[in-house]
């Protein structure tokens, strides 16, 4: 997954890679790892506070529409990432412009998840 420029993969970088992968390979094993306990998840649906709120959320919503990430983008400012992303699934037409902003902790796992969705990529629903 590139990220601006060719800078080294950091802590921030690097979670935002193996979020994406797990993203895209459907591994909520993967995914749950990323998280701290007691972490928070915010996203337009509503509010996931805690380990089995996130995993029915990616179980439920992200996975069942088979959601891939492409066109990615990382941003980074200390402890958190800015990912840009335009998302596409087998359930909807076109692909979407998402951003996740992930707050970590001390450890490097994510504590605090915000997905704001929403453009659909002009030319992408033909």
């Amino acid at each position: 997954m590139p990220s601006r420029g060719s800078a080294p993969v950091t802590r921030t970088t690097g979670i935002a890679q193996r979020y994406v992968e797990a993203m895209n390979t459907g591994d909520i094993d993967a995914m749950l790892s990323l998280f701290a306990p007691g972490a928070v998840l915010r996203h337009p649906t509503g509010v996931y506070a805690d380990s089995d709120a996130i995993r029915s959320f990616f179980v439920e919503m992200a996975f069942a529409y088979a959601a891939r990430l492409h066109g990615i983008e990382v941003l980074e400012h200390g402890d958190m990432a800015w990912l840009e992303v335009e998302a596409e699934s087998d359930v909807t037409p076109g692909r979407q412009r998402v951003v996740d902003v992930f707050r970590l902790d001390e450890q490097g796992r994510i504590l605090d998840l915000g997905v704001y969705s929403g453009n659909i990529v002009p030319g992408s629903d033909e």
